[in-house]
């Protein structure tokens, strides 16, 4: 499978690995890939933790016959601009770049091209679609609803279970009110956020990507749903508690081209199974166990046959 690194024109170079599975006289299909939030790099790493998405399913793809294009992010890796400057937006424009850039690519079918989005990736590929046409979009992890409710419930429920917890550690907590502290402190962190002008700011000395945040908090992906009329395939764990798994079924419901969706057991945002209860305080020691192991092969047989019927139906 060669893999060959490229770069992107896009406000900033924007570097990136295309992989060509094998050499055919016939133009072949690909696929691009869309990072979830944070620093991710091409292969959808974050600092300590490498999650390895993308280059396993650069792989699985390439073994199907798909080409892929995968990129690090604004201002991460070998990319150039600033992370924390970046905005939603931004990263929409990055997106439509390397989507262009992809189409134009020796050996490489542009009319058949699909959009793979996980998690923020999930929310930026219907935007993408809305300004160059593609064949098809797959939606991991997915939210149907603004970033700013998302982020609130998923707040909620790590404070909920702050103040539920047992033993001595439990007893502290509630006796400092540590939980009615982090929920104060949150929202004050919301407001400055959502209140401020500046492509980036600091709280409590980090820097933070307000642009970012203040285009996510004022946006809804439901209203842009409806604009995707190319085939859609949705796909949630049951066991992803950052956002609503039965947000799959709204999603599905709401593009206006052809759609399925499918909620894996035990599939938690990670996109590998944990037969355990999930919990907001305990998602790093399970994600941090999760890396080791592959993708879940239930999750690469429904990409992979959707794929080949998609292919089938236009032949």
């Amino acid at each position: 499978m060669p893999a060959h690194e490229v770069t992107i024109p896009s406000t900033f170079p924007l570097q990136g690995t295309l992989n060509i599975p094998h050499h055919s006289s016939d133009l072949l299909p690909a696929i691009l890939f869309l990072h979830g939030s944070g620093p991710i790099d091409r292969n959808s790493d974050a600092p300590g933790l490498p999650i390895n998405l993308f280059k396993q399913l650069a792989e699985h793809a390439a073994r199907i016959g798909f080409a892929s294009l995968r990129y690090d992010k604004r201002g991460i890796g070998a990319s150039g601009g600033d992370y924390h400057a970046a905005g939603m937006y931004d990263l929409v424009d990055d997106a439509v770049a390397a989507v262009r850039f992809l189409k134009n690519q020796p050996g490489i079918d542009p009319e058949r091209i699909y959009v793979l989005g996980h998690s923020e990736g999930a929310i930026l590929a219907p935007q993408l679609f809305e300004r160059e046409a593609v064949k098809g979009l797959l939606l991991l992890s997915g939210i149907a609803e603004s970033l700013k409710v998302t982020v609130a419930r998923q707040n909620d429920m790590a404070f909920t279970e702050l103040a539920k917890m047992s033993g001595w550690k439990g007893f502290l907590i509630r006796l400092f009110k540590v939980a009615d502290k982090g929920r104060k402190d949150s929202d004050k962190t919301v407001a400055k956020l959502t209140n401020s002008t500046t492509d980036t700011i600091r709280i409590k000395g980090v820097k933070v990507n307000a642009k970012w945040f203040r285009e996510h908090y004022a946006y809804d992906i439901c209203n842009t749903l409806p604009h995707v009329s190319c085939p859609t395939l949705v796909v949630t764990g049951s066991k992803d508690i950052q956002v609503l798994p039965e947000h799959a079924e709204t999603i599905a419901s709401l593009v206006s081209g052809p759609s399925e969706w499918h909620l894996i057991p035990d599939l938690h945002h990670l996109l590998r199974k944990d037969a355990g209860e999930p919990s907001m305080l305990g998602l790093k020691a399970t994600y941090k166990k999760a890396v080791q192991l592959p993708i879940d092969k239930e999750l690469l047989d429904l990409i992979n046959d959707w794929l080949q019927r998609q292919e089938r139906a236009e032949s």
